[in-house]
């Protein structure tokens, strides 16, 4: 069975919920980077024998206990907006906050924290793995101005963002590889099928094509895309303070436009450049690019889907049409 039969085949269980580039016969040239590892720190015991490390960044009481940290044990930082408590990860992968003034940032013990500790794993269901809000391995956050929806499994994570430029969709991909072997990246299988109002594919856009248009403005951004009001854990209720990232940011600057309504702010831009690549991906690395999508004005429910490796990464996303 062909590749690309095997993933349209798979692609009819992304309705099931996760509880959780050289060129074919070319060369490309690629944007595989290493993965950068998280900032580590050490815990700072100010006469205590150990430091309490909680599931909730408010810390409120009574409190809801992950572990209890010693005194100057190496932990990763996997967020930190400088406010009361930390998002970190122990070097058995258990996360959870702790307070920041109980961080030593500055120490030397931190090189023992392990150098690639992989992201909470959702759990594929028949090889399709679908993003939910305040699933396991399924994490959401902003950059430079766009929304990302984030899912990790087997080691591998999956981060996508999705606007509409006012003549295509826009979606921005990032892969990283943390599975111990070298998995695919096949762009060609990559799709992006509207679901309301109306069922239908949304034929990818060749770059080079599309680059030629003087006026293309595919660089502009009209709207960015949500995460699907169906893809919610029943019951999951977020806020901005308890709801941080714990999955790095895996996109780069080239790969991510500068947020612009301005019709000649991006004049020139190398389409091709930006562009996923097809890669060999080794482990511990990591690639970015873009692809264009025909746009239906009218798209409300959207699902990007990422075949990569065996599995098949399904994102529902979703524009407020205004009428």
């Amino acid at each position: 069975m062909s590749k690309f039969n095997f993933a349209k085949q798979t692609f009819a269980g992304a309705a099931l919920l996760c509880a959780g580039l050289p060129a074919l016969g070319t060369t490309e040239a690629s944007s595989v980077a290493p993965v950068a590892q998280a900032p580590r720190a050490s815990i700072n015991c100010p006469g205590m024998t150990s430091v309490p490390m909680t599931a909730d960044a408010e810390q409120a009481l009574p409190m809801k206990l992950v572990a209890t940290l010693a005194c100057n044990e190496p932990v990763s930082i996997l967020a930190d907006n400088e406010g009361y408590t930390a998002h970190i990860r122990r070097s058995d992968g258990n996360e959870g906050y702790v307070a920041r003034m109980y961080l030593n940032l500055n120490d030397a013990g931190v090189a023992a924290v392990p150098a690639e500790v992989q992201p909470v794993s959702a759990n594929p269901v028949n090889n399709v793995v679908r993003w939910q809000a305040g699933a396991a391995g399924c994490d959401q956050f902003a950059v430079k101005g766009y929304n990302v929806e984030s899912a990790s499994a087997n080691g591998i994570t999956v981060q996508v963002s999705l606007q509409d430029t006012g003549w295509k969709l826009r979606a921005t991909i990032a892969i990283s590889n943390a599975a111990g072997e070298t998995i695919e990246v096949l762009p060609v299988l990559i799709t992006l099928d509207e679901l309301q109002p109306g069922l239908k594919t949304l034929p990818a856009q060749d770059a080079a094509k599309i680059s030629h248009v003087v006026n293309h403005q595919v660089l502009r951004t009209q709207a960015n895309a949500q995460p699907s009001g169906s893809a919610h854990l029943s019951g999951v209720h977020l806020t901005n303070t308890s709801y941080r990232a714990s999955t790095p940011n895996y996109f780069t600057e080239h790969s991510v436009p500068t947020v612009s309504t301005d019709r000649d702010s991006n004049a020139g831009a190398d389409l091709a450049a930006l562009a996923l690549k097809h890669a060999k991906l080794p482990s511990g690395q990591k690639t970015t690019g873009v692809i264009w999508f025909q746009r239906d004005a009218n798209a409300h429910e959207l699902s990007l889907r990422v075949p990569v490796g065996n599995l098949v990464f399904d994102f529902p996303l979703s524009f407020n049409q205004k009428k």
